[in-house]
């Protein structure tokens, strides 16, 4: 099968500019964020169809996601921590989800500071109805690729991953929140 590659993207023109104009600048970086920033937007446009119908952006169901899996109702805080938000971020994140009665928001009784989350009935039957067709979309997605390009990928993108939490205020181990 033959594949067309596209020979250029946005983010190697926006490359070429900055190259041009200030050819002090070293833009190296721009050849992997500008990628990763527009298979962002690629993937977003994707999802946003498989999420429109119920209303639902990709960073309420990641978060729906976290609480679905979770033992018990997690704080606020740490789920922010987990995604890699800020804290007002992810607050008004909750506040949309618990309006539209997808989860819960309790005062931990352990600390007066923290808010305790937790999916409702209708957010863990909502999580498990979309969850699987985000799923399917992301394998179509992903089959332009042979398994081995996939896991070249991944691996990839782990070295990556792996040298920025050396770096990052996150906890490395996700369980550590």
């Amino acid at each position: 099968m033959e594949v067309s590659v596209i020979p250029s993207t946005p983010s190697d023109q926006v490359t070429l500019w900055w190259r041009q104009a200030r050819p002090d600048l070293d833009t190296h970086s721009m050849d992997v964020f500008g990628r990763l920033r527009r298979l962002q937007v690629l993937v977003e446009l994707e999802a946003s169809t498989t999420l429109a119908g119920v209303q639902l952006t990709s960073s309420e169901l990641d978060v729906m996601v976290t609480l679905r899996h979770a033992d018990t109702p997690l704080i606020a805080r740490n789920i922010a921590a987990l995604r890699g938000c800020s804290r007002a971020a992810m607050s008004n994140i909750l506040a949309k989800m618990e309006k539209r009665g997808l989860v819960v928001r309790e005062p931990n009784p352990a600390d007066r500071r923290a808010v305790l989350v937790r999916l409702t009935d209708a957010g863990e039957q909502l999580t498990d109805t979309v969850f699987p067709k985000r799923l399917a979309l992301e394998a179509d997605l992903l089959s332009q690729l042979s398994e081995a390009e996939q896991h070249q990928v991944a691996d990839a993108l782990d070295l990556l991953v792996n040298a920025m939490l050396r770096r990052s205020p996150l906890p490395p181990d996700p369980e550590a929140v």
